[in-house]
């Protein structure tokens, strides 16, 4: 007896095959924005990067965290092998990414791409020092973006202080991995992250790549914002 037999009968054809072309219309629509070039990058442009590397490195594990880095990442990358993936928890699980990496490294001894969102890695992006002290063949892609979703968003109190969800401008996150010793690359386009994540994954050093993406890239992970209660200070 088939899997799906035990469950009932078969799906109807006509259901498959409208889910099929639907999968196929989408795929050709996303292509474009897989392939762009973008200066600065968006999320759609890195990650399709990224998604090709994978492909040709199947046996590569799969770090993943991040509001929009996670949301794109997990309907851009693909993986061709089971277990190769590790993931998060939904609604503001952050922080478990370093190390995951590093248990997957010690574990499997395969590469590990530790892809992270810039408000992700700062819960504990001092793990990397861990990678560096045990030459772990991981490399870890920090999508900088200046802030939380977006790096232009304006204080609602005003002033000149900066909103809570601004980082300082033009961080540069692959000097902390070259201050322990491991390799740091700076990558502005497309073209430029495939070149550092290839050359580190071959290396198998301690890397990270800090990805410039565009400040005004990022939207509101699952609208959240739209679930908050309405201020009944606010209204008066």
């Amino acid at each position: 007896m088939k899997g799906w037999e035990r469950l009932g009968p078969p799906p109807p054809a006509d259901w498959i095959n409208q889910v099929s072309a639907k999968k196929d219309t989408n795929i050709a629509r996303m292509a474009p924005k897989l392939q762009n070039n973008n200066v600065p990058m968006d999320f759609h442009g890195a990650l399709g990067t990224l998604s090709r590397i994978i492909a040709d490195r199947p046996d590569t594990v799969l770090v993943n965290e991040g509001a929009n880095t996670l949301d794109f990442a997990r309907s851009i990358i693909d993986i061709h092998k089971p277990r190769k993936r590790l993931d998060v928890g939904t609604w503001g699980v952050m922080g478990v990414g370093m190390g995951q990496a590093i248990a997957a490294a010690v574990e499997t001894g395969s590469p590990v791409l530790a892809v992270e969102g810039d408000s992700a890695f700062g819960f504990s992006g001092m793990e990397i020092e861990t990678i560096a002290r045990y030459s772990l063949p991981i490399c870890v892609v920090v999508f900088n973006n200046g802030g939380i979703y977006r790096g232009t968003d304006i204080n609602p109190s005003g002033g000149s202080d900066s909103a809570t969800t601004v980082f300082a401008k033009d961080i540069r996150y692959d000097k902390m991995m070259e201050a322990f010793g491991g390799c740091g690359y700076n990558a502005t386009s497309p073209d430029e992250l495939k070149r550092a994540v290839i050359e580190a994954l071959d290396s198998g050093k301690p890397s990270l790549v800090n990805a410039v993406i565009d400040e005004e890239a990022g939207t509101e992970s699952g609208r959240i914002g739209n679930l908050n209660p309405q201020s009944v200070v606010s209204k008066k």
